[in-house]
């Protein structure tokens, strides 16, 4: 990243692997918000908050910047400052679009639900930083649906270099892939199966011109299946969505693969029951556990 730094500019550092130098950043830019071009998408998810202004609350490890219109909650990446926003968001009969990297979610929901704490009648979450498996959707939908609503969830796919939520992806399709969209100042291009993005500017001109993200992309309909077995292990994708929601509510979905055996580590509550689950603190000792850093599912 060689831009020039000026007075005013907002850095926000990418909070993955594969540039940990200092020059790992994005500038926070004026464009087209990330929800907004979700509307345009699919419009019928406008319904879904209504005239009423909605409460932004962020639990990812990186700055998103302005809600605009909406109410902006910073949590820190806690867990209890998360609870109380959608607390506060609950009494005050809020929508919320919650953006955070799925796993973390999972958890702090789950501790939230666990405590009989209230949450609004719609919550509209904001994944991103890694591909959410299918199997931990469809345990947040099932965790969160006697509690809420109405309740979407809609996956982000960014890279530091380029820009936050580059691409969307609401549905999946017969094979359980999600399907991703560009936003509107983006352009998608395919060399072989990898796949360059561009960024233009609010003047149309452009930014990032045929970034290399490193990860594959092939063309589904008028959106974009994404892959990179490089992240994502064969191996520890099957078992991912092998799980059921009560092995998510014992598992964070941080695991560790050496050869054939799978490390799984288990949230702190709870205790192993298979040879190769770990207790909480146990997992993180060996493997360096932190909620900023992403899972290392290779």
């Amino acid at each position: 990243m060689n831009d020039e730094l000026n007075p005013g500019d907002v850095l926000s550092y990418s909070a993955g692997s594969t540039q940990t130098g200092p020059d790992g950043y994005r500038k926070l830019r004026d464009r087209p918000g990330l929800l907004g071009s979700v509307v345009r998408r699919w419009p019928e998810l406008i319904k879904a908050i209504g005239a009423r202004t909605p409460m932004l609350i962020n639990a990812y490890p990186a700055a998103l910047g302005s809600a605009g219109s909406g109410i902006s909650v910073d949590t820190y990446l806690s867990p209890r400052v998360m609870s109380r926003a959608l607390q506060l968001a609950a009494r005050a009969e809020k929508p919320v679009i919650l953006c955070g990297q799925s796993l973390f979610l999972a958890d702090a929901l789950l501790a939230h639900v666990n405590a009989k704490r209230p949450l609004p009648d719609t919550m509209f979450l904001m994944v991103g930083g890694y591909v959410t498996p299918h199997s931990l959707e469809r345990t947040l939908r099932e965790v969160l649906a006697p509690h809420v609503q109405r309740i979407l969830i809609v996956q982000g796919y960014g890279v530091a270099e380029v820009d936050a939520g580059c691409m969307m992806a609401l549905d999946r399709d017969e094979r359980g892939q999600l399907i991703f969209y560009p936003r509107e100042d983006v352009e998608c291009e395919l060399d072989g199966d990898q796949l360059l993005l561009s960024l233009r500017g609010p003047d149309g001109a452009l930014v990032v011109e045929r970034w290399r993200t490193g990860d594959s992309a092939a063309r589904v309909a008028d959106g974009y299946a994404l892959w990179n077995h490089a992240r994502m292990h064969p191996t520890v994708h099957e078992a991912l969505e092998s799980w059921t929601t009560e092995d998510w509510r014992r598992r964070t979905g941080y695991v560790r693969r050496e050869g054939d055996t799978l490390w799984i580590q288990l949230r702190k509550e709870h205790t192993p029951r298979h040879e190769h689950e770990l207790d909480h603190w146990d997992y993180g000792r060996r493997f360096d556990f932190s909620w900023l850093n992403k899972p290392n599912w290779s």
